[in-house]
């Protein structure tokens, strides 16, 4: 805003004798000596400019009460403001103050000082002598240590030094006693002082976020607690005691190293959740708001084995549940899956055929699909049973393998070492699918290339799961009796093996296994049709007969054996939601498909009538038996896996199989939108997915194993996509009159297929027009966006570009679409989040006329919504967003 125009709004302000004036966000870079001539003044908002320093005339505002001076870029506070003697209220957050003058110590009056995001790297010790402070905060700055001299400050009822540096407390802040919120997140404590316990009026405390491995008994003292923070800490176990704090409504242990979970914690009749946090709760809101959006016991990010995870999920009534069930006997599970991954001809099945002792001449048949064998292991009074699932390593099977990999299992990578092997894509891929699970990394026939190595230390250091490499030949035999011996322990180790199960369960377990309802014996026979699978009611009725009679139970049961590869069950489809299955027959009927020789003839395309009674026909004895009547569960289960997709009512597609050479098409590369995805790994099942969810956009039928060609009559669009394994990358081309809605909506569609991995690392970049090879950051121009930066310089190029020119390339800022995609680059929130907010965003449009209103509406309606569906709003990025966006619709 002009000088003029601030000039004008301060003389209106004086004929009216204005007791309040905002002047927030004009872009003012100083203040004009007049504003000394408004002396009724009672509140001065300056907050979201650029101001450096405030003018010495600022102390002619005698009767000011409340200054809000957040959000500028002010390095030194003038002693002048020492002569606001009337001041309450001093927001100076979000500056680059690091130090405060001395005179400011002669406020007085002052109740609530706001230093939040500054540079201070000690306590102003000015601040001890602001003894009507009521509220202080002096988080995230750059302190190291709080004086004893904190004390002093009686009256404070509200306390943050979060976001510091702080490697202890003093025990003198037991002094004070009227503390009603405490906040010490996001520092380096060890160890709270035993003397926090005299914090007997503290109702709000969050020491999250430091490194904490144990709590001091003194702190179920504070029996008037009400929401008690200590996620992300090294907590390893939780005192019993803690279920004395009756009047706990919120309490948050997330994201620690618990193994157990008292049962006492039911004492605090509270909900259990397992739950992923908001990633910001902004400052400004009230301790009422954040309490509301609390509630229950929080417990998401450990590693608990008693009760398993998949108990704690399931909330408050599946834990009672479980303790319950444990009161008639319990055991340890003592059972794990053991999945052997690597390329075709690598020697995994050599590897189990030497783990069962039998002999290995070196021609092995490739596998295809899975194999599915049992062995035990002798540990103590236990035996520990493993289930070994043995994947077959043709390419056309790896966007298959992944629906089968699971956590809370022990991994086998096997690697040629006659080939050029590339170890990173299949820990990348147990990376994402089996979370934490170990891996043992087999280098095979070391007999053939004896030089063949791995460079262990870089790998160890990048995937913290790999327990250790093994050189040995299944051939000659070289080697696998050490590893054996390592398996084995190996084996012990995995941790969920202590896992607790109530007998009941086991006797479900048990029943499940030898169940077949039509054959006169309990043993499982292959040539019986029903043996392979059996009704979910009947599994129902198992349960209940084995005193397993609630269904969250019941859920988490299946899922449990599920995980463990005793059974495959898909409960989020309703038409399988019928069976629980046994693995092998459901795994190689799947495979049978995808390999089929008759799959490959037609280019993918699959006529399940016609097609799946040749290739599922039972060709010997040992073959499986697939009923007819059962095809139709196959054909779903590959949808469900967004493996396939209906070409009409008699005719399915499977995009993995289609034919790897790209046809030929004419399009103008040059004229396109275009924009790239990289991935630190690209699954196999990406692109095949994306083909599925797009199937009704493809044009004449122009589609391969990697890449589509779209079209949209509705946006006037069209488009090309490719991926690119190698590289590791998905490039879009977009055409049309409406290119970049078009893009947009292939854009979501790549979202929810990326989101649905759970470590996967997918950076979306923009080409600059004229010189594609160089990429910038989709989510870094948004930030540009964000702080005002209207030109820069990217990496890889010596030119200036504008950066709302290069996001205008792909997003349409006259659109609707423009500012939701807006919100979900600043919140990192899913569509389905992102459109709540957005919702809540048109709210404050229609409440604020002026720019003038922006923030205290802002203010006012997230603070009524703190955590809008779990995603924080940073309410000062949002301002502007909107400032901009107005600008922009100008």
């Amino acid at each position: 805003m002009e000088s003029n125009e601030i000039n004008y709004l301060i003389r209106e302000a004086q004929k009216s004798k204005a007791i309040i004036l905002d002047l927030s966000f004009k872009e003012i870079t100083s203040l004009p000596p007049e504003i000394s001539e408004l002396k009724n003044l009672t509140q001065l908002d300056l907050s979201g400019n650029q101001m450096t320093s405030l003018p010495p005339e600022i102390s002619e505002l005698k009767n000011l009460t409340i200054l809000n001076l957040h959000n500028n870029q002010l390095s030194l506070l003038s002693p002048e403001i020492s002569e606001l003697k009337n001041l309450t209220q001093l927001d100076i957050f979000s500056n680059q103050l690091s130090s405060l003058p001395p005179e400011i110590s002669e406020l007085k009056n002052l109740t609530t000082l706001n230093l939040h995001k500054n540079k201070l790297s000690s306590f102003p010790p000015e601040i001890s002598k602001l003894k009507n402070l009521i509220g202080l905060d002096i988080s995230r700055n750059r302190l190291g240590s709080l004086p004893p001299e904190i004390s002093e400050l009686k009256n404070l009822t509200q306390l943050d030094v979060s976001g510091n540096q702080l490697s202890s407390l003093p025990p003198e802040i037991s002094e004070l006693k009227n503390l009603t919120q405490l906040d010490v997140s996001g520092n380096q404590l060890n160890s709270l002082p035993p003397e926090i316990s005299e914090l007997k009026n503290l109702i709000w405390l969050d020491i999250s976020r430091n490194k904490l491995g144990s709590l001091p008994p003194e702190i179920v003292k504070l029996k008037n607690l009400i929401w008690l923070n200590i996620s992300r800490n090294k907590l390893s176990s939780l005192p019993p005691e803690i279920s004395e704090l009756k009047n706990l409504i919120g309490l948050d242990i997330s994201r620690n190293q618990l193994i157990s979970l008292p049962p006492e914690i039911l004492e605090l009749e509270s909900n259990i959740k397992w739950v992923e946090e908001p990633r910001y709760i902004p400052k400004q809101f009230q301790i009422k708001s954040r309490l509301i959006k609390k509630k229950g016991i929080f417990l998401q990010g450990n590693p608990f084995e008693n009760p398993p995870v998949e108990i704690i999920r399931n909330g408050r009534e599946a834990v009672i549940n479980y303790f319950r069930s444990l009161e008639d006997g319990k055991e340890p599970l003592n059972e794990v899956k053991v999945l052997l991954v690597g390329e075709g001809s690598a020697g995994k099945t050599s590897l189990v055929k030497r783990v069962f002792g039998e002999e290995v001449d070196g021609n092995e048949p490739q596998t295809q699909g899975i194999n599915i064998r049992k062995w035990t292991v002798k540990n103590g009074d236990w035996e520990i049973k493993a289930n070994f699932w043995d994947f077959g390593g043709q390419e056309i099977m790896h966007a298959t393998h992944q629906f089968f990999l699971s956590k809370r299992s022990l991994y086998i990578l096997v690697l040629d070492g006659r080939k050029d092997e590339k170890p990173e894509y299949w820990l990348k891929l147990i990376e994402n699918f089996g979370g934490d699970s170990p891996v043992l990394v087999v280098i095979n026939k070391i007999d053939e290339n004896p030089a063949f190595e791995l460079n262990r230390k870089f790998l160890r250091e990048k995937y913290r799961s790999i327990r250790g490499f093994y050189r040995l030949s299944c051939k000659s035999g070289e080697g696998t009796k050490d590893f054996l011996n390592i398996l084995v322990e190996e084996l012990k180790a995995v941790k969920h093996l202590e896992i607790k199960w109530p007998k009941s369960w086991f006797n479900v377990k048990s029943r499940v296994e030898k169940i077949c309802p039509t054959c006169p014996s309990i043993e499982v026979s292959d040539s019986c049709e029903h043996c392979n699978f059996i009704e979910y009611n009947e599994y129902k009725t198992i349960c209940d007969e084995e005193g397993i009679k609630n269904e969250s139970e019941q859920n988490t049961l299946v899922d449990f054996l599920h995980d463990l590869g005793i059974i495959l069950h898909f409960r989020d489809i309703p038409l399988l939601n019928t069976y629980v299955l046994e693995p092998q027959w459901v795994t190689n009927a799947v495979y049978k498909i995808v390999n089929s020789k008759e799959i490959a003839e037609s280019r993918g395309v699959l006529i399940p009538d016609v097609m799946l009674p040749v290739i599922l026909k039972q060709k010997t004895e040992t073959d499986y038996y697939y009923p007819p009547y059962q095809y139709g569960f196959f054909v779903s289960l590959m949808k469900k896996f967004e493996l396939s997709y209906d070409l009409d009512n008699s005719t399915v597609l499977l995009p993995a199989s289609l034919e790897i050479q790209e046809p030929n098409f004419e399009f103008d590369y040059e004229e396109a939108l275009k924009f790239v995805i990289d991935y630190d790994f690209l699954p196999p099942s990406v692109m095949p997915r994306f083909i599925v969810k797009m199937h009704k956009d493809i044009k004449d039928d122009l589609r391969w194993r990697t890449g589509v060609v779209l079209d949209n009559d509705n946006f006037n669009s069209d488009a090309v996509i490719r991926a690119d394994s190698e590289a590791r990358r998905i490039s879009i081309y977009v055409n049309g009159g409406q290119k970049r809605d078009y893009f947009a909506i292939i854009l979501q569609h790549f979202r929810e297929i990326n989101n649905s991995f759970e470590k996967l690392k997918a950076i979306e970049k923009i080409p600059l027009p004229d010189n594609p090879e160089v990429t910038v950051r989709y989510r870094h121009l948004v930030k540009l966006e964000q702080e005002g930066i209207e030109k820069f310089i990217p990496e890889g190029s010596d030119d200036y570009y504008s950066v709302s020119k290069l996001l205008g390339t792909i997003i349409n800022w006259s659109s609707e679409r423009a500012l939701l995609e807006l919100i979900l680059q600043i919140t990192g929130a899913n569509l389905n989040n992102g459109e709540k907010i957005l919702k809540a965003i048109q709210k404050i449009e229609r409440e604020s006329a002026t720019e003038d209103n922006l923030f205290e509406t802002a203010n006012k309606i997230f603070s009524l919504e703190p955590s809008i569906c779990g995603v924080g709003v940073n309410i000062n990025e949002i301002v502007r967003m909107l400032v901009n966006w107005r600008k922009r619709q100008l």
